[in-house]
């Protein structure tokens, strides 16, 4: 029987959390949880694992952090990364601190060898990994890299706006973030999401903002003083009770060059922003606007096939309306025709033309009473089954 190990998974998932006991515990493994948070840290501090398990469920620069500090404080326990992300930067991002990385998706059979090679090692030396630059920049490209691969594949507007905020205020270490896009029909500015703002649209004109005069000189704006800026627009954080501390913003362009906006990023909790972070931020606006662009691009798309169906629709219902009430008022006007066939009916008035004269035999007008007895009972079936006939010609139309 395989010996048995202390496994502590960081993670948020509850789909990962089912599947890692339903599977580990079958081999013979004790499983342990924790939230990549100050709690985890103080649980890996008071504990001892043989293995940890992290999963990086977004390429956030916060989650490289995390993982240093993990190494920082148990640098002898194996980790082992599940991600999406960074598989193909993993060296330059983590170095030797990890011990395997597993990409997703994966199968059970290659998650537990990879586990089992781990926690038992075919020598006693651990795997050496190719160690590449670990600087702030190196994984800020990395970030970088992996952020321009999973916004491409975004075609919700607000949710490509709030990813782009998080992965922005993350890697920079601030606190809001805005995108802001540029309206070239009315020279206006407008924007759908701030980090920390209910989602809602503003506008207003490129003569205002800092945003504004980025956007029409095409230069960035970096300012540890942003009330003393002349084009800072104070009246965001009048509305909002928000203190603006510091703050950079640069321009967005397309393949082709044209400005499309700008990115602003607010408050860097230490320190204060940099050109690297303008280099960064740059780099980012980028990949930024061309995501930007093909979103809205399907967005109009979606908005003018879902106008064409309303329009569509719109004719079909007006359609069947004026064609029901043409048919109806026909069905009616038939219907009277059939109400006064009977006064059309020559038998009806040889009969009141016979009963008008004496000297008629009686056995002959009982015969002549019997075949007006057969003839009415005839008009009324006739008349009944035309009226059905109406009536199935109606309920036809009514369900098409």
């Amino acid at each position: 029987m395989p010996e048995q190990s202390d496994i502590v998974i960081f993670t948020e998932n509850q789909e990962i959390h089912e599947f890692f006991k339903n599977i580990l515990q079958t081999e013979n493994h004790f499983i342990h949880f924790a939230f990549k948070d100050e709690s985890g840290l103080k649980k890996l501090s008071s504990s001892r694992f043989d293995l940890i398990i992290v999963e990086i469920s977004q390429p956030l620069f916060s989650e490289i952090t995390y993982i240093e500090q993990i190494h920082s404080l148990v640098s002898t326990t194996p980790i082992l990364i599940l991600s999406e992300y960074f598989g193909e930067t993993k060296n330059t991002v983590f170095g030797n601190k990890v011990s395997e990385f597993v990409s997703k998706p994966f199968t059970i059979e290659k998650l537990l060898n990879s586990i089992n090679s781990v926690l038992n090692p075919a020598t006693p030396e651990n795997k050496k990994h190719e160690v590449f630059s670990e600087g702030l920049e190196s994984k800020r490209l990395s970030v970088l890299y992996e952020m321009s691969k999973s916004l491409n594949s975004i075609t919700d507007f607000n949710l490509l706006l709030k990813t782009i905020i998080n992965l922005a205020t993350d890697a920079l270490n601030s606190e809001r973030a805005t995108i802001f896009i540029y309206d070239r029909v009315n020279n206006e500015i407008w924007s759908r999401v701030g980090t920390g703002l209910k989602l809602q649209e503003i506008r207003f004109p490129i003569t205002k903002g800092i945003a504004g005069e980025v956007i029409s000189s095409g230069y960035s704006i970096i300012t540890d003083n942003p009330y003393n800026h002349p084009a800072f627009n104070k009246e965001f954080d009048i509305r909002s009770g928000y203190k603006t501390r510091n703050l950079i913003c640069v321009p967005m362009k397309n393949l082709k060059g044209i400005l499309v906006g700008a990115f602003q990023v607010l408050n860097k909790r230490e320190d204060r922003f940099t050109t690297q972070d303008e280099i960064f931020l740059s780099a980012m606006a980028a990949s930024t606007a061309i995501a930007i662009e093909n979103t809205l691009l399907h967005e109009e798309n979606i908005n003018k096939y879902n106008e064409i169906v309303k329009i569509y629709d719109e004719l079909y219902t007006a359609q069947n309306m004026i064609v029901r009430e043409s048919k109806q008022s026909i069905v009616s006007e038939m219907r009277g025709y059939v109400r006064e066939l009977k006064q059309y009916d020559p038998f009806f008035k040889i009969m009141d033309q016979m009963r008008e004269k004496e000297n008629i035999p009686q056995r002959f007008m009982e015969l002549l009473e019997k075949l007006e007895n057969y003839h009415k009972n005839l008009f009324t079936s006739i008349g009944g089954y035309m009226n059905q006939l109406l009536n199935n010609i109606v309920e036809n139309k009514d369900n098409d």
